[in-house]
């Protein structure tokens, strides 16, 4: 696998000038969307001024309008694998994030994007409640990707660890989190960034 750069955002949250600006702002090869994109004016700015291929699920906020746009534009990967720039992408939205983790035991991808972070892993609430999914726990533990990205908890934004696959939490993009993340051969570079207000 050749190096490329990921751009990570996530709980963009109808923030559509914060999604232009790093679409716009970053270098990057591939563009991953880790759900809450809450409207469709969202959506089609990140169809729109994404400069490389997408990658998206939908969040347990997104309505069946926004998993229906995602569906057209040819770019939601929730529970299947999709091959963009030579690497294998899979995707567990937040509808049903059982569901879609279990139909990907059989698949083989180094990257998983996932709305709900793994039980444990960067999902820690203000409340001091660990809120991921032991779904996507098991998925990553089993299939062991290079890569996860998720979001949904807003509060847990990080990079974190989960056997040998690194997990990275970009935060909200509402509020102007995201990340880059290089990824070349087997290693996995996560840089946290914010945009300036």
């Amino acid at each position: 696998m050749s190096a490329m750069l990921v751009l990570h955002v996530s709980d963009s949250h109808c923030a559509v000038n914060a999604l232009k600006g790093v679409l716009r702002r970053e270098a990057y090869d591939l563009v991953v969307h880790s759900g809450d994109h809450d409207c469709l004016p969202a959506v089609e700015a990140l169809l729109r001024y994404a400069a490389a291929p997408v990658a998206a699920v939908t969040g347990n906020l997104d309505g069946a309008s926004v998993r229906e746009r995602l569906l057209e534009a040819g770019v939601l990967v929730e529970a299947r694998v999709a091959v963009l720039k030579g690497i294998r992408v899979a995707g567990v939205g937040g509808w049903s994030p059982s569901v879609d983790a279990e139909r990907l035991l059989g698949a083989e991808f180094e990257l998983l994007v996932s709305h709900h972070p793994p039980l444990g892993v960067l999902d820690l609430t203000y409340a001091g409640v660990h809120a991921g999914s032991d779904a996507v726990r098991r998925l990553v533990e089993e299939k062991k990707p290079l890569l996860h990205m998720c979001g949904h908890i807003h509060e847990a934004r990080g990079v974190g660890r989960l056997g040998g696959t690194v997990v990275v939490n970009a935060g909200p993009l509402a509020r102007g989190y995201y990340a880059i993340i290089e990824v070349a051969g087997g290693s996995v570079k996560p840089m946290l960034r914010r945009l300036k207000r």
